[in-house]
This record gives C-alpha cells, sequence and structure tokens, in this order.
C-alpha cells in the first residue's frame, strides 16, 4: 500500500463503498507490459471518479519493489480514494491510497489458441451507469453472472443490457467480423473500456479492417463470421460456440496477438 506493507485501514474508501478504480496486467521479466496504455486508463477512470490520479513513478516503484522474479505474473492497481469516516460523504482534502497485488498467471489451455473457446450467455443483465467505461470496483453485476455457470466449458459468459443488446464478457472484452469490418459494443451508458479492446480497435485499422462501435443485440453477433474476446491477460481468443452457433478455427486472433506483442518490443 503507497509502496510500503502495511495492513489496510477498515476505515478505506475502497472497503468501505467500493470507492476507486483497478487496472489489470501483466508482468514479464519485472516490466509490466503495454504499460503505458494501462497508466493512461488510470488516469482516465481517476478523473471520471475525481480522484486524484497516482504519479506514475509511485506506481513504477511499487512494481520494481513487489515483482522481483522474472517469472511471468499478474499485477493489479486498486486506487482507492483514501480513507474516511463512516457516510458517503468525505473531505475534499481526501487523499488517495493505492494498491498493488501480485498473483500467478494463469496457465492457458493451448486449445484456446489453436481452436478456439466456448462463450455462455448470461441472464444477469447490466444496468445503466453514469461511470460507463471506468473500471470501478463496483463489479456486482458480474460476480452475479459469474456464478450462473461452473466448471471449464466455457471460459467466458457474455452480459447483455436491459434491452438485450451485447455490451461485453464477465471479465473480457468482445468483437465481431463481419466481411472485412470488425464491430465492438458501443460503450456509452453501460461497460468497461478495456486496456485490449482500445487497442484492438487501432490495430483493427492499422491491419486494413474497417472499425465500427455500434448496438447490436445477440442475433446479430450469432449471424457474424468470425467473433473473439480480448483481455489483458490472454491477449485475443477466437469464440468457436455460443449456444448451437459454431465458428471454424481462423487467424484473426492470432494475428492480433501477434501485434499486441509487437506493440511491447
Amino acid at each position: 500500500m503507497n509502496g510500503i506493507f502495511q495492513k489496510i485501514s477498515p476505515f478505506d474508501r475502497a472497503f468501505q463503498y467500493g470507492d476507486g478504480i483497478f487496472r489489470t496486467f501483466v508482468v514479464d521479466n519485472k516490466k509490466a507490459l503495454l504499460w503505458k496504455y494501462h497508466y493512461k486508463k488510470i488516469v482516465e477512470d481517476c478523473l471520471a471518479m475525481k480522484i486524484t490520479p497516482p504519479k506514475e513513478n509511485d506506481l513504477l516503484s511499487d512494481i520494481r519493489s513487489l515483482f522481483k522474479s522474472k517469472n511471468k505474473s499478474v499485477g493489479k492497481f486498486i486506487i482507492s480514494r483514501g480513507s474516511s469516516e463512516r457516510g458517503y460523504k468525505f473531505n475534499e482534502d481526501i487523499t488517495h491510497n493505492r494498491f498493488l497485488i501480485k498473483t500467478k498467471m494463469p496457465s492457458y489451455p493451448k486449445e484456446y489458441f489453436k481452436i478456439g473457446v466456448n462463450l455462455y450467455v448470461c441472464k444477469q443483465k447490466l444496468n445503466p451507469s453514469i461511470l460507463s467505461g471506468v473500471k470501478h470496483l463496483n463489479r456486482l453485476e458480474n460476480i452475479m453472472a459469474r456464478r450462473e455457470w461452473k466448471g471449464d466449458r466455457y471460459v467466458d459468459g457474455i452480459l447483455l443490457d436491459q434491452n438485450g443488446h451485447v455490451i461485453e464478457c464477465v471479465s473480457s472484452n468482445i468483437f465481431m467480423r463481419i466481411g472485412k469490418t470488425i464491430y465492438t459494443p458501443k460503450i456509452t451508458h453501460v461497460g468497461i473500456k478495456g486496456v485490449t479492446r482500445e487497442l484492438i480497435i487501432k490495430i483493427s485499422a492499422q491491419l486494413g479492417f474497417k472499425i465500427k462501435e455500434i448496438t447490436f443485440d445477440l442475433n446479430k453477433l450469432l449471424a457474424s463470421d468470425e467473433v473473439f474476446i480480448t483481455n489483458s491477460l490472454f491477449g485475443v481468443l477466437q469464440v468457436k460456440k455460443i449456444k448451437n452457433k459454431s465458428w471454424q478455427h481462423q487467424e484473426l486472433a492470432s494475428l492480433f496477438n501477434q501485434s499486441l506483442e509487437n506493440l511491447d518490443t
């Protein structure tokens, strides 16, 4: 916490109310991959929450202090508004707290990248939020949605809004391809703007695809030529099946993963 190993106060507003933001990233050989993009999102999310963003050098110092091994692992920054007494009101001079968590890098089966993954369609719906796009700490809808399936048959679950529009997945963003155009849900009233999502939007144009952020339903998704999901840990995974619709393996996910690797070289 704030560059020092110490106990977390029960009065911290992240603990009391989920009053803060978080971002997750991969650390490889003591280096946070795609760091400048993650830091940009940390700053944007803090400003959206009216939290003073932490200084980049402080965060980099935290990473150097905690990640001593060269092994690939996962870092997660939590930026809290700070500590205060009970109640929603807080003093305007409150100082943010920052937390860095280190966890083991997940081991994804090779089949995920070779043949694709299955997605579940969640019954839990997303409600509109004034903090659309922000990765804030209030993720109860995602938690309830993730409880809907057990085992490893599904890698993630598709989340719809109250009008039946595709928004994202529980732990990833989602894209579809129709011909030479790539579509992703418009994040205007609900959903998270993930780092990898933003990079895929940029890379798609560079690879010669048209890229559009639109509103679409599940039927439109199922009728597409290709579907893939993105997050900061696995990168890009092609989807092979949703409900009764299946897709043959294609190379777009591999192409995007290579492009993401090139961004960090």
